[in-house]
């Protein structure tokens, strides 16, 4: 192999290094706007019509204006979509709204295809979108073999387990191993204390690691010079 070949083929994969760097991080970017303009569509879908009418009853000349339907129409969308959100935020924060939004919950995965999707989207905002995740930090265990290394998120340590049979299972931790590039699907694994091994990342950076296919590792995750 020449060094014109050598060279060529290392700018074509650093380019595809580079152009996969990108795609995982410009993704959820694009994803959620995505999702929100769905949202805003579905609101302006109600609220265009509702302020046409009122509109026409109260300004007749003011609502024929080619403005108002270009211009002003689409800004009261996007600010109703926010209304809406906040609402929703402000009515979930108090405990009649916990307890509304927990039969809606009920309600929403007793459909029989909605169940799968919503029931994996309540999922993943649980687990990986709140303060309070359920997940205490991002730990390393040897699977599926001696020398392999999976990383996952640790949920309770210490733990015993009662057997039907025999003694229990103490001193163990319950680990949560995610599959990659999807976060929300993946097992529980039940791992001797001594085996979980503490990885130097938040819960955040462990799952935008698991998610880029580790090609986003945290700056904190890798040693420094020296180490």
């Amino acid at each position: 192999m020449t060094d014109a070949t050598r060279t060529r083929r290392g700018a074509m994969a650093r380019l595809r290094h580079a152009f996969l760097t990108g795609l995982f991080i410009t993704l959820p970017l694009i994803i959620t706007i995505w999702l929100l303009g769905i949202l805003v569509h579905m609101v302006e879908s109600i609220s265009t019509p509702l302020m046409l009418g009122i509109l026409r009853l109260a300004q007749p000349d003011l609502a024929a204006e080619p403005a108002i339907a270009r211009w002003v129409l689409p800004v009261a969308g996007v600010m109703a979509t926010a209304g809406l959100i906040l609402a929703v935020g402000a009515l979930a924060s108090n405990f009649v709204g916990r307890r509304l939004v927990a039969a809606f919950d009920r309600l929403m995965m007793r459909v029989p295809v909605v169940k799968g999707i919503y029931g994996a989207a309540r999922q993943l905002l649980d687990a990986f979108g709140r303060k309070t995740s359920s997940f205490r930090r991002v730990v390393a265990i040897e699977y599926p073999r001696p020398g392999i290394w999976t990383i996952g998120f640790l949920t309770h340590s210490t733990t015993d387990l009662a057997r039907e049979d025999g003694p229990p299972l103490t001193g163990v931790s319950l680990v949560f191993l995610p599959t990659t590039p999807n976060p929300t699907s993946g097992w529980l694994a039940v791992v001797p204390d001594g085996q979980v091994i503490p990885l130097n990342m938040s819960i955040e950076e462990g799952v935008k690691l698991i998610v880029s296919g580790g090609l986003v590792v945290p700056p904190g995750a890798m040693p420094g010079p020296g180490v």
